[in-house]
């Protein structure tokens, strides 16, 4: 999925938001309010369009799934939350069947996958174990 691709999804839905603004401790946040999902992103702390693409998608995840804690939430809990957002990530950027294509078409190194997707290679890494359960 292209960086385009999930600003359409963002713009065709009325119950999702983004708001760009500084955020002085992360990159780029989601919360629910009332009926509608809030992604915050701060453009300033954006590396490439690769890291836009992968935060906008963990930010949406967040969203579609409705993966949301508090920060005072114990830790198993957060990490289901962010699993689910990982995992929906990697869905939409990393297809199963599009990485099995890159495979048989002999992109296997993380790099090159990762330049193969337009993602970071964490998130090439990420699908990875998500998907064979492989850690790299």
């Amino acid at each position: 999925m292209t960086l385009c691709a999930l600003y359409d999804m963002i713009d065709n839905r009325d119950d999702i938001e983004l708001l760009t603004f500084s955020l002085p401790q992360t990159e780029s946040i989601s919360m629910p309010i009332g009926n509608k999902c809030y992604i915050g992103i701060d453009y300033t702390k954006i590396t490439s369009t690769a890291d836009e693409k992968e935060k906008i998608a963990h930010e949406l995840g967040h969203c579609v799934k409705g993966a949301f804690y508090n920060r005072h939430s114990k830790h198993d809990i957060i990490s289901r939350h962010e699993y689910r957002a990982d995992k929906w990530a990697c869905e939409q950027l990393v297809p199963r069947d599009e990485l099995e294509e890159a495979f048989r078409q002999g992109y296997v190194e993380v790099w090159q996958l990762a330049e193969y997707f337009n993602v970071p290679e964490r998130l090439v890494k990420r699908a990875l174990w998500i998907y064979f359960d492989m850690v790299i």
